[in-house]
């Protein structure tokens, strides 16, 4: 990788993921997502999927979830992929916004028909969840949705994560990877440089 060739990182990082795709990684569009509680003293992750679209990443959150509650107070995140057959990862750091409705709902229609029904039926903000009642809802939800689409819940939203730092690690033996770092200029355009492993 000669970062200096590098004019758009976010492209870089589209063809990242569909190599790992095209190698056999079965969730190549997946990644950590961080984000830190309002006091910032608590870190959380979880794994979301991800969209490139245009120079941001794009994905959802249930906003009545811990994520959705921390965006709403600190809008920044990072994201980290990992492609464990390939043995490499980017690392994604950005300012967070919301995707307006017909954004959100294009990027809804993407999810596989049981991804928006589990969607649809989880209450993941409850504190003691109940299987019973989750798997009731979501038998309700095959009923309902059984021939044509779910529609997206009003709590589901699209975030668009817009970087401001990318960090390439390329394949590597015994983790002697040169990473590949790429920052947001002040004037707009992106410095490059390549680090030690």
């Amino acid at each position: 990788m000669n970062v200096s060739e590098v004019t758009d990182p976010v492209g870089h990082l589209a063809e990242w993921i569909e190599s790992a795709r095209r190698r056999g990684e079965s969730d190549a569009h997946a990644a950590t997502l961080a984000t830190v509680d309002p006091a910032f003293v608590r870190p959380s992750v979880r794994t979301v999927y991800v969209q490139i679209d245009g120079d941001a990443l794009v994905f959802f959150v249930n906003t009545r979830s811990g994520k959705g509650q921390q965006l709403r107070w600190h809008p920044h995140a990072a994201l980290c992929f990992f492609w464990r057959g390939l043995q490499q990862q980017v690392n994604v750091e950005g300012v967070v916004d919301l995707l307006d409705d017909e954004a959100a709902d294009r990027l809804w229609a993407q999810r596989s028909h049981e991804s928006t029904l589990v969607a649809r039926s989880s209450e993941q903000h409850a504190v003691f969840g109940d299987l019973d009642a989750f798997h009731a809802r979501l038998e309700q939800e095959h009923d309902t949705y059984s021939f044509h689409r779910a529609p997206r819940p009003d709590n589901w939203l699209g975030y668009r994560l817009s970087p401001t730092r990318l960090e390439f690690w390329a394949t590597g033996w015994h983790r002697a990877r040169p990473r590949y770092l790429f920052e947001r200029a002040p004037g707009g355009g992106w410095q490059s440089a390549v680090q030690e492993p």
